[in-house]
């Protein structure tokens, strides 16, 4: 799979982060989180989002939820403000300390979880993949860069690809080295 041409880029991010993921997210795409976990972290969240807004809050269609004391991973959906049944993983694939790469390949029935190329978890959609148009992280993370990657299958016009004023060729190069790792995650 070719990553040269990422759909969207995100670089040097401030936590809490939010961002609109131009166009929504569609089947056979692929978020990429690179970031590092500091000392004293107790969780982290990444939520995809349908819209920004804070009150009433947005509904949120994929909540993933590191929790380092408990050594768990928390999934759930909220909607109309109300959460949904939690899903828990008891593995811990996050470490403090040195940087981790977290993938979110996007199906058209579920989310497929990848920590630093090993599958983790999947989570099967409660709300309708075409709502989803922001991602937002909080917590006690660092993020260097996220990044939308189109399918391998639809190629990505340059009009279409999209970075933020502060990304580099260095950054997207980086991301470029990534190929590999990205493609073995998720091939069984």
């Amino acid at each position: 799979m070719s990553i040269s041409n990422p759909r969207q880029v995100f670089s040097n991010l401030s936590i809490p982060f939010a961002g609109t993921i131009l166009g929504g997210l569609l089947p056979g795409e692929m978020v990429l989180i690179q970031g590092s976990v500091p000392s004293g972290a107790d969780r982290f969240q990444v939520d995809l989002t349908c819209g920004s807004s804070v009150k009433p809050r947005a509904d949120v269609a994929f909540h993933f939820n590191p929790r380092f004391k408990k050594s768990c991973i928390v999934c759930n959906t909220l909607e109309k403000e109300r959460w949904g049944r939690e899903e828990i993983l008891y593995q811990m694939p996050l470490i403090v300390g040195p940087g981790f790469e977290l993938i979110i390949l996007v199906l058209k029935d579920k989310y497929k979880v990848a920590v630093n190329g090993a599958h983790v978890l999947e989570y099967k959609h409660r709300v309708d993949l075409d709502r989803v148009d922001t991602i937002s992280i909080s917590g006690k993370v660092n993020v260097q860069t996220v990044a939308v990657l189109p399918p391998d299958s639809s190629p990505v016009s340059p009009a279409a690809i999209q970075t933020s004023l502060n990304s580099s060729d260095a950054e997207v190069n980086q991301l470029k080295i990534k190929q590999f790792s990205i493609s073995c995650c998720f091939s069984a």
